[in-house]
């Protein structure tokens, strides 16, 4: 039986070719929908091309560097051109920069390497945040098991979650779990989750964000890209799985996980 290991860096540049493809595909197909908002703004805001593709800082410099102006500049040159003109032409216009880039922040890339600041296995809880109340503790999800995958062991999300609980609760004192993810329009993902959280899930929406939240749905658990995902954006011009937020007490969820 052979064994499956971490990505390559060869397997790395294809994930990044085709990000990047998806994102310029995702971005001339939401022109329509979005008639106001300039193409590059459309590949900024709505797709994972700088931030997941090209590596570059996160939302909050709003990708001010020349490299990003640059590309987004580049971008409203060609509104004009078809899906697929604008595809090739601008995969073409980045290419060299994309495969610089694939190469150098390959060593911590997604499912090569887990950020460090991940503290409960493959979930990170934030600290307290303006936007929410005191006593939610808001998570991330990665895969720090990769290349297997979170759901590979059916014990193994769940201690996750009674160590970021555990953690938070005697850092923060939160007791509520709150999350907004791709994950919760998932069945095996809301399996782990008590009645609480299905009763509090936001409606699915056709928003899109540029981060995981989103986009997490096209990087398979090795940290290549979902084929399969992705020709579902690109026959269907969204994605299949809506990002949604929830939240649940930590009470409820320890005794749903205790089941």
């Amino acid at each position: 039986m052979s064994v499956i290991g971490k990505k390559t860096l060869e397997e790395h540049k294809a994930y990044v070719e085709q990000m990047a493809r998806i994102s310029f595909f995702f971005a001339k197909r939401l022109k329509k929908k979005k008639p106001d908002k300039s193409l590059g703004e459309l590949l900024r805001d709505h797709t994972p091309l700088l931030h997941h593709a090209l590596n570059y800082p996160d939302y909050e410099t709003k990708w001010n560097n020349p490299d990003c102006l640059r590309i987004v500049k580049k971008v409203n040159e060609l509104e004009d051109s078809s899906a697929q003109e604008f595809e090739e032409i601008m995969y073409s216009w980045i290419k060299e920069l994309a495969m610089e880039r694939a190469e150098r922040f390959y060593p911590t890339s997604v499912g090569v390497q887990v950020p460090p600041d991940y503290n409960a296995g493959s979930l990170k809880y934030d600290p307290p945040k303006e936007t929410l109340p005191r006593n939610y503790c808001n998570f991330h999800i990665a895969n720090a098991v990769s290349p297997k995958s979170i759901f590979d062991d059916p014990k193994y999300l769940p201690e996750c979650f009674i160590k970021l609980m555990n953690r938070s609760e005697k850092e923060y004192g939160y007791d509520t779990l709150h999350t907004g993810t791709w994950l919760d329009d998932n069945s095996r993902w809301l399996a782990l989750f008590p009645q609480e959280w299905h009763d509090n899930l936001s409606p699915r929406t056709d928003h899109v964000c540029w981060n995981f939240g989103d986009w997490g749905q096209l990087v398979s658990a090795r940290g290549t890209f979902n084929e399969k995902a992705g020709q579902y954006v690109r026959k269907h011009g969204e994605l299949k799985y809506k990002s949604r937020s929830s939240h649940c007490s930590f009470q409820s969820m320890r005794k749903h996980l205790k089941k």
